[in-house]
């Protein structure tokens, strides 16, 4: 998955719901996925720096 894919799967669970309902549960799912979406954005800057060579 690219870094906008994890970035858009953590968007929506943090939108999809009333914000009164998000419950623990969501927020740490949700701050997994942002977390997936730094790692792969990191990823992604280095194959680009790599490419670039």
């Amino acid at each position: 998955m690219t870094s906008a894919e994890y970035r858009a799967r953590a968007e929506k669970l943090l939108t999809s719901q009333h914000p009164l309902d998000l419950n623990p549960t969501v927020v740490e799912q949700a701050a997994v996925w942002a977390q997936l979406a730094t790692a792969a954005a990191i990823t992604e800057a280095n194959d680009r720096k790599i490419e670039a060579r």
